[in-house]
């Protein structure tokens, strides 16, 4: 069987559009022949994305702030509207801080959670009606970190992303009556959130530096190894694939 990934005429929402791979993520659909509509938090990189990606004339910018239910709720009416629908949504959003376990406040666990967890549950929550009318899927992104421990300063980005891969395999077990799959996609640390692309705190680039002397592959990973499993994950070729967790972090789960 030849195989070739055709998202010709799909309609997909990408929330989490200000980091590196919500941005890479909402340009590979589009390159594959998707519409797309992709949150941001503000005007200002809502304008950025649009000059950014090629085939801008598919994409539809939202800007939304979905650490609230209203804002999750806004933004999956409009991009329903703008699309005519939905075929596919991918959670690319996330909170990342270095916050030791004895340090962290009620305001870090706020962050932390509303940014991830509950963004994913509420939009999720509101794009069912329409994922249910394609009989469409969810990719949920997470880290490798909610599979495992890490760094001292990550107990609250660990449980927040823990939180998110048992919530993909609920939606499986609840949704595949439905016709809906949820995958999980985890990923290891990228090359262009340790350069600063995209906002939110990340860990220290010393501490991620460290990791490549225990990982097989020998170096961070890139938006580009990352992309290619999210696709995966919401085609046809994956239709027999729901509740699954994929692991690409260069090998560190491996137990390294």
């Amino acid at each position: 069987m030849k195989m070739q990934i055709d998202f010709t005429g799909k309609r997909v929402l990408v929330t989490g559009g200000s980091s590196p791979i919500g941005r890479a993520v909402a340009a590979a659909y589009l390159e594959h022949g998707a519409v797309v509509a992709v949150q941001v938090p503000s005007q200002s990189l809502s304008e950025e994305l649009s000059k950014e990606l090629a085939h801008a004339e598919k994409l539809t910018c939202i800007v939304g702030d979905i650490s609230e239910v209203s804002g999750c709720r806004a933004v999956v009416d409009t991009a329903v509207e703008k699309l005519g629908g939905m075929d596919v949504l991918v959670h690319a959003s996330g909170f990342r801080a270095d916050i030791k376990f004895e340090d962290v406040t009620p305001e870090d666990w706020d962050a932390a959670i509303n940014g991830t967890f509950k963004a994913a549950t509420f939009c999720t929550q509101r794009a069912l009606g329409s994922l249910k009318q394609s009989r469409g899927n969810i990719v949920n992104v997470a880290t490798n970190l909610g599979l495992m421990g890490g760094p001292t300063g990550s107990s609250v980005h660990s449980a927040a992303m823990g939180s998110i891969v048992n919530m993909t395999r609920m939606e499986a077990l609840r949704l595949g009556v439905d016709g809906v799959r949820s995958n999980c996609l985890c990923h290891g640390a990228i090359e262009e959130s340790i350069s600063g692309w995209g906002v939110g705190a990340e860990l220290p680039a010393s501490a991620l530096n460290g990791e490549l002397k225990v990982r097989p592959i020998g170096r961070h990973g890139r938006v580009d190894d990352i992309t290619p499993a999210i696709l995966f994950l919401s085609s046809p070729y994956a239709g027999f694939m729901t509740g699954s967790v994929i692991v690409s972090d260069g090998g560190k789960f491996s137990g390294c």
